[in-house]
């Protein structure tokens, strides 16, 4: 794969298909000539690709040319720099020849095009003998005409020549000759989730509030970001010089289309502006190509562009259009925004147009606006106790809206402002769930637990903030916080006076089942009462899995997690993920896993840059495919997130077969006395550290860790506790009565597919160490068809081996190594990357394609060799070398 970083240092983000191209350009021009031309406006990063590109061909050991065209066009100019002397090989008589050829016979007349043409042919073959050859072109649209309209004839004559061609330049302003000839790829903008990694690592010292403003403004330009994500850095003159250049009455309209923001229609730009000939100014402004017109609204062709339209004009004027178009339009946001930025003080009037505007942006569904006209309600109030109401909703809405540090900026000026123990709890909420976001569980958890001591009058309120304690205390793993818990909700009554918050936070209609939840987190053993059913997603979802139900919680959860609001989707995340683990639906698990990484990158959220990497490589290890390295956590952390991570390792090590460092890392799931370090997480994987133990010798100290795990899983465990405890007792004291209690209720191998087919394996194998084939043979069949099914290769293959030749299936094929050889060239590819080591996801990226239609070639691919995982099929690959 072409590396995502250029000649420059400088990340290259979201341009995998662009790349993809240039290393299939780079492929085919050791062959033969190829050429490729990249499009695009001003700043979208074509630079950094031709960087990218002369790197990778450097590396490749091409030699390269570079031909960028210079500042003023001079006759065949592009040409001249082209085959300059010692540039591109060109012997000197060739060269002298080519000038020749190219300058005018007489004042008035053409070189001799044929000629031409020749030359150049002769001189790029004599340039690829020693080896490929690169030029680049950049900035190629300020190349003269002659030149580009004399390469493009001969590239369509070049046929063995080995050379590629990548040239640079604006949309729409090369010639069509030689577009013709060259394949063009059209680079538009970042993604939002690749300009927000870009805007990060452009070191941009942006708060929360304003990350998004830029991300939104610059519309995915890596230029834009760079220049408005920085305050020292100045505006590109050739915007400024672009803008200045049009007519007055242009450039008053441009100004109030660019501070009116998107979708302001043209009729109301009109009133405000008083363009006479508003018509004409548009018309103006768009044979410039500054401007598009499209259904009555005013597009600009660049972000920087709009930055210009402002930075042009003289700040009275910049008032005067704010005001006027505060009075045109009618739509109730802009109004208050215009209105805002007018008025820096304080101002009921202004403060409650922006609360409006704030309720008209919520109504929408769009909380970060709803949130910023909020905050700049705040900062326009007459009063402190009007400013926290107004910071405590915005912080509610920045939370909603997926942006934790802005919502704990917020949550804090509510504290500033008041002692109001109602704002001040719903604020400490809005804290609470953001703290977790940004992967701080036990401050969320200290913060939310001091609300709801200081006694808000609203029982809503004291309601809310101990479920968010509670759900903190899930997260952090530590025991203090659990005890804390009936303590805490004990002082969660059922009345109280209603505050104004109620559709920011769960009603006390859900009191009951707020109150199971906490008492469920709060003690497992000595709770085993019904939850009654929550009515929404989030709270039904949660109870699934705290009862380990883990098919009905990925559904519930996976319905927040599709309703949009990033607030809510974060804080279902990390149960969704683990519930489609455990229930087999892994390959949800991956496109969940994949969108959470594009959302971050806008955040940023450090909850999902904390657990992402650790699932994916759960995900790996349970497949069999080359995890990414991950570093365990630091011995005593007690986290869900260090958990999960903790045991991705140990699942590695495991599924190498390294039992003794499996075992080291699935102990450090449990301290120095055996209690799980995080209480809910560490029980669940018993049976691993089971087995680990059983081939290491540390069956007595795995014993009294699986004691204790039994003492506090209560007189009514789950029934997946059940299972687990029973495998793993199974597994430690070698008797078929404890494999057949895990076994004992078939319905657990619909919801815990792997959990139970790895029983069943375990109990397939300790039959067939006791000469008991025949009866081993059905958990075996049963245990590799669901390893096959989920995509667990190396347990599919142990299943397989485990049972003996004359047991297996009949016609069912045996591994042919010849059979390697009947596949296609491009399966033979993905079969030797496997074999190889690399993942399903790393197959993907060189072949660009999705790792689910990999993991599909692979199926098929082991069918075709009668293979059933990726150790068999190493041993059919040595074989065909």
């Amino acid at each position: 794969m072409l590396s995502v970083v250029n000649s420059g240092g400088t990340a290259l983000f979201g341009r995998a298909r662009e790349l993809a191209g240039v290393a299939a350009m780079l492929d085919a021009a050791a062959y033969g000539p190829a050429a490729l031309l990249f499009c695009g406006p001003a700043g979208v990063g074509k630079t950094a690709l031709l960087g990218a590109a002369t790197a990778e061909a450097r590396r490749r050991e091409y030699r390269i040319q570079h031909a960028t065209p210079a500042a003023v066009p001079q006759p065949f100019g592009l040409l001249r720099r082209l085959l300059g002397t010692g540039g591109a090989g060109l012997p000197g008589h060739l060269y002298r020849r080519l000038t020749g050829l190219w300058a005018p016979r007489s004042p008035g007349g053409t070189p001799d095009d044929a000629a031409v043409v020749t030359a150049l042919l002769l001189a790029l073959e004599g340039s690829s003998r020693g080896g490929p050859l690169l030029i680049v072109a950049d900035d190629a649209h300020r190349a003269d005409q002659e030149s580009l309209r004399l390469l493009g004839t001969a590239l369509h004559h070049t046929s063995t020549e080995r050379i590629a061609l990548l040239l640079a330049a604006r949309d729409g302003e090369l010639p069509g000759p030689l577009i013709n000839t060259i394949s063009r790829y059209d680079v538009g903008p970042l993604a939002e989730d690749a300009a927000g990694r870009l805007l990060g690592a452009c070191g941009s010292s942006a708060d929360a509030r304003t990350r998004g403003d830029i991300l939104r403004r610059a519309a995915g330009n890596p230029l834009a970001l760079r220049v408005l994500g920085d305050p020292g850095q100045r505006l590109p003159y050739e915007f400024l010089a672009q803008v200045r250049a049009l007519p007055a009455p242009a450039r008053r309209l441009l100004l109030h289309a660019a501070l009116a923001g998107d979708g302001e229609h043209l009729g109301t730009l009109h009133r405000a502006a008083g363009v006479a000939d508003w018509a004409a100014a548009c018309a103006e402004a768009e044979r410039a190509g500054l401007i598009v017109v499209r259904d009555g609204i005013v597009h600009f062709r660049h972000p920087l562009t709009r930055a210009a339209c402002v930075a042009a004009e003289t700040p009275a004027n910049v008032a005067r259009a704010h005001r006027e178009l505060a009075a045109a339009t009618d739509d109730v946001y802009r109004r208050a925004r215009h209105l805002a930025t007018l008025t820096p003080g304080r101002d009921a009037s202004v403060a409650a147009a922006l609360e409006a505007a704030a309720d008209d942006a919520l109504g929408r569904g769009d909380e970060l606006a709803g949130a910023t006209a909020l905050q700049s309600a705040a900062e326009h109030s007459s009063s402190d106790l009007d400013a926290a109401r107004h910071y405590a909703r915005a912080s509610l809405a920045a939370h909603r809206g997926g942006q934790p540090e802005w919502a704990i900026e917020l949550a804090a000026k509510v504290t500033a402002a008041t002692g109001d123990t109602d704002l001040t709890g719903v604020a400490a909420c809005s804290a609470g769930l953001a703290l977790v976001h940004a992967a701080r569980p036990g401050e969320a958890f200290e913060v939310t637990a001091r609300a709801a001591r200081s006694g808000p009058r609203d029982a809503q309120v004291t309601l809310n903030a101990v479920l968010i304690a509670a759900v903190a205390a899930l997260l952090s793993g530590v025991r203090a916080h659990r005890e804390q818990l009936p303590e805490l909700l004990s002082r969660a009554g059922n009345d109280g006076g209603r505050g104004k918050y109620a559709t920011s936070m769960i009603p006390l209609a859900q009191a009951e089942s707020v109150r199971w939840i906490v008492t469920m987190i709060s003690d497992p053993a000595t709770f085993a009462g019904d939850c009654p059913e929550p009515a929404g997603p989030l709270l039904a979802g949660t109870a699934a899995f705290l009862r380990d139900e883990s098919t009905r919680a990925a559904v519930r959860l996976g319905a927040v997690w599709n309703s949009g609001a990033p607030g809510a989707m974060f804080a279902c995340y990390p149960l969704m993920v683990l519930a489609l683990i455990d229930s087999g639906r892994w390959a949800e698990a991956d496109r969940v896993l994949d969108r959470a990484v594009r959302v971050a990158a806008v955040g940023p959220v450090p909850f999902l840059d904390d657990l992402v990497p650790a699932l994916r490589v759960t995900l790996q290890a349970l497949r069999d495919d080359s995890a990414t390295d991950l570093d365990a956590p630091s011995p005593g952390a007690t986290t869900l997130a260090d958990s999960v991570r903790q045991r991705a390792v140990a699942l590695r090590a495991l599924t190498a077969g390294d039992y003794p460092r499996a075992y080291r890392e699935f102990r450090r799931l449990f301290d120095e006395d055996g209690e799980p370090r995080h209480y809910f997480f560490g029980p669940r994987s018993l049976p691993q550290l089971a087995l680990a133990a059983a081939h290491t010798g540390h069956a007595q100290e795995a014993a009294r860790i699986l004691a204790r795990a039994r003492r506090a899983a209560g007189a009514e465990p789950t029934a997946r506790m059940v299972m687990l405890l029973a495998h793993a007792a199974a597994l430690l004291d070698d008797t078929e009565e404890s494999f057949r209690e895990a076994l004992a209720d078939p319905e657990r191998a619909l919801h815990w597919p792997l959990e139970y087919a790895e029983a069943q394996l375990n109990l397939g194998m300790w039959l067939c160490r006791r000469k008991r084939a025949l009866d081993a043979r059905p958990y075996l069949l049963a245990a590799r068809d669901t390893f096959l099914r989920l995509g667990a290769g190396a347990h599919a293959d142990q299943a397989r081996r485990a049972l003996p030749v004359a047991l297996r299936p009949a016609g069912e094929p045996a591994p042919e190594a010849d059979g390697f050889r009947r596949l296609t060239a491009q399966k033979q590819m993905i079969a030797r990357m496997a074999a190889a080591g690399m993942s399903n996801r790393e197959i993907a990226d060189r072949f660009f394609l999705s790792p689910r239609t990999v993991g599909s070639h692979l199926y098929r691919i082991y069918a075709e060799l009668g293979v059933g995982s990726r150790h068999q099929l190493r041993v059919i690959v040595d074989a065909a070398r």
